[in-house]
């Protein structure tokens, strides 16, 4: 009887132990299902990462495939070929994107259902006829270049131009489920589906296949893997979309929209001047190898922005929701809280890449381990850019993008011009201290307007 009383006592206190804690997630689970400024963020925020932890695993396999089985030259074209490519859809896209997640954010919250629907329906119209029209002016281009390109340069362009209205609509999904705040389903296809497509196809050429793998073959699984990817995502836009959008007529302000999407447009088009710049350059001044070698550095460098990219799928709508919606005390705790989960993300990989950058190279074949240099340079740029926080996304969704568009304009005009001193000079590491220089000044010019003009601190150096 001793006995059994004493297990039972026992076993009482142990329950009681760890009761609190039970309590504690049941609490922390309900205060997660709710509407708060945080659980909304963690929400949107970790489905995100989620996805996002996904695609970067799959899509470094996919890249790590492509390299290995193109080698450095042709996987340098495909690259170079994608970089003009990225230029020429931010000429179809008219950053309306950008635009649609501001006014279908602040439209869904207002429930102006009429300008909503016109929105989405003016929006589709302007970015096909942009993107057929920038399509074939390039496609003549290309003709008209084809001695000088050669037929495997202009073969892997042409290839890639009728993608353009694909990448034009898709931004505009992605953004209107952004909108919604359908985090996830905005960017599944894209990041997950379409490179897991990408990795069979190539993966079924080199078992069947008797030739080479080459640069243009590769943009062909390219296009067939977004077409796929845009309709998968296409349907799930359907479902996600508000019924009164469905049953009201559209309305339409136009000058408005466009009096915010030019200056949207010309700030997407410097980003990308400055984004691809170096890569563009580097195939100018130097060859397709080096192109290659930087461009897997680049897309390294790129991963200490993955938290920074994680939290504004979800904070871009919410920012355009609270700041619309006079809630400026919310805003900066939604801020706060996102960039804590950002600096602690890219603390992590920055010290995981110093440490084992040139092993993560090698993966890419032997060729690669060269672009250790450029990587460390470039991490520093990326470093500054993540831990400045949402600065051109706070900056957008609250109406200065004027401002944004000229930092953004000088940034890429400073980097056009450091590219074409310091790549002849230092090869690709000239190109890496270029493209890093550009990065931190156009963050820390943002980031001292944000705090003075806005009154919002987007780093963690604040209290939540």
């Amino acid at each position: 009887m001793d006995s059994t009383s004493t297990k039972t006592k026992r076993l009482s206190a142990v329950l009681n132990t760890i009761k609190p804690f039970g309590s504690f997630w049941s609490h922390l689970w309900q205060r997660l299902q709710g509407e708060g400024i945080g659980a909304v963020l963690v929400r949107g925020a970790s489905g995100s990462f989620v996805v996002q932890v996904l695609a970067v695993s799959i899509g470094f396999g996919t890249q790590v495939l492509l390299a290995r089985l193109l080698g450095v030259t042709q996987y340098g074209l495909f690259r170079y070929v994608l970089a003009w490519l990225g230029l020429l859809g931010l000429l179809s896209i008219l950053g309306m994107d950008t635009s649609l997640v501001r006014f279908a954010s602040a439209y869904k919250a207002q429930e102006k259902w009429g300008l909503l629907r016109g929105l989405l329906r003016r929006s589709m119209q302007y970015v096909v006829l942009a993107s057929l029209f920038t399509g074939g002016i390039t496609a003549i281009v290309i003709w008209g270049l084809y001695d000088r390109l050669g037929w495997e340069t202009a073969a892997t362009f042409w290839v890639a131009l009728p993608l353009l209205p694909v990448l034009a609509l898709t931004a505009l999904r992605q953004a209107t489920l952004r909108a919604f705040r359908r985090v996830v389903l905005a960017i599944l296809p894209e990041q997950v589906i379409l490179p897991l497509l990408m990795l069979a196809m190539v993966g079924a050429f080199y078992i069947y296949a008797v030739q080479p793998l080459l640069a243009y073959q590769v943009m062909i699984f390219n296009l067939l893997g977004a077409l796929a990817a845009f309709g998968i995502g296409t349907v799930w836009l359907l479902k996600a979309m508000p019924k009164q959008v469905r049953q009201v007529s559209p309305a339409y302000a136009d000058a408005e929209w466009l009096r915010v999407s030019l200056p949207l447009l010309f700030m997407s088009g410097m980003s990308i001047v400055a984004n691809q710049t170096d890569i563009i350059m580097i195939g100018a001044f130097l060859s397709t190898d080096q192109v290659g070698i930087y461009a897997v550095a680049s897309r390294i460098a790129s991963l200490q922005v993955f938290g920074l990219i994680a939290a504004n799928a979800i904070v871009a709508p919410m920012v355009s929701e609270l700041y619309h919606t006079g809630k400026h005390r919310q805003l900066q705790r939604m801020i706060t809280l996102a960039a804590y989960g950002v600096s602690i993300v890219t603390i992590f990989i920055s010290v995981f890449l110093v440490m084992l950058g040139k092993q993560v190279l090698g993966v890419f074949g032997a060729e690669f381990v060269v672009g250790y240099g450029p990587l460390l340079i470039l991490m520093s740029g990326q470093i500054v850019n993540a831990l400045a926080g949402p600065v051109g996304l706070l900056m957008i969704m609250t109406g200065h993008q004027n401002k944004i568009a000229w930092i953004v304009g000088i940034g890429a005009l400073m980097n056009i011009i450091l590219n074409g001193m310091l790549i002849p000079a230092f090869g690709i590491m000239g190109a890496g201290i270029a493209t890093a220089i550009t990065i931190i000044s156009q963050n820390l010019i943002m980031w001292f307007y944000v705090q003075r003009y806005l009154g919002i601190n987007p780093t963690i150096f604040v209290r939540a």
